[in-house]
């Protein structure tokens, strides 16, 4: 009897270590479900509703019907802080491998300060059209696009990708006066030299676009002319990038 009842209790032990292991391998999966799931929509804490945040949406939803035309696309899930007024910068020309130097055409549009905080989907786009690359970047449901002509599309696999926020990294967040230079790409094959101000500088064919809060409209025209304004400090202007 004593055997019998040992038997039957190593049995329940063995039984519940097995469910164990099994509740474990599968907390493990849904948390990496839910990590991929993270990645995918964007997700975000926002710990201080006074800082503009951003986070980077892994797989883009771009809508079938144009996804023949498209080269490629990026989305942002972004939360503006009450009181955020924004200009936004589509630029084709010449650009730096750090700073946001540029010379070349460019669209810009803006927005006055909301009196409410918002939640935002920011999207970019590069379109095929015929021989040039049509640029649309979008926020809130306001679109802006432009063409890159300097940017050759048969150069596409060599093209530097620089982005302010990765899904592989997570979410960033900064202060509502920081200039975000969201993305800038250009072909590193094409580098020249610049003089300017008695500074040598190695500019690139390429394009960036840029959230600048109105607060720092001024500070953002003389830093792409690459003049440096004289009350300038580096927190007004996020550098920190991550390359594809």
């Amino acid at each position: 009897m004593k055997y019998l009842m040992r038997l039957f209790a190593f049995a329940l032990l063995l039984i519940g270590c097995i469910a164990l292991i099994h509740l474990s391998i599968k907390n493990n999966q849904l948390g990496d479900d839910l990590k991929r799931l993270e990645a995918e929509l964007g997700k975000m804490s926002i710990d201080d509703v006074n800082r503009v945040h951003l986070v980077e949406i892994e797989s883009p939803d771009i809508p079938p019907e144009v996804a023949s035309q498209v080269v490629r696309a990026w989305q942002f899930r972004c939360y503006l802080p009450a009181g955020y007024g924004s200009v936004r910068l589509n630029g084709d020309g010449r650009v730096t491998e750090e700073g946001i130097y540029h010379e070349g055409s460019y669209g810009s549009t803006g927005n006055s300060p909301t009196p409410e905080a918002a939640h935002q989907l920011l999207t970019v786009s590069l379109k095929r059209e015929k021989d040039r690359l049509k640029v649309s970047f979008s926020l809130g449901g306001m679109n802006m696009t432009t063409s890159w002509n300097r940017l050759s599309q048969d150069n596409a696999d060599k093209w530097v990708i620089q982005k302010l926020v990765s899904s592989d990294h997570g979410p960033r967040s900064f202060s509502k006066d920081t200039i975000l230079p969201l993305l800038k790409i250009y072909d590193p094959s094409t580098s020249e030299s610049k003089d300017l101000a008695g500074k040598k500088l190695t500019t690139y064919q390429g394009g960036v676009l840029i959230l600048c809060p109105t607060t720092r409209e001024a500070a953002m025209n003389q830093l792409r002319g690459g003049e440096t304004p004289s009350d300038f400090d580096s927190n007004w202007l996020a550098t920190e990038v991550f390359n594809e």
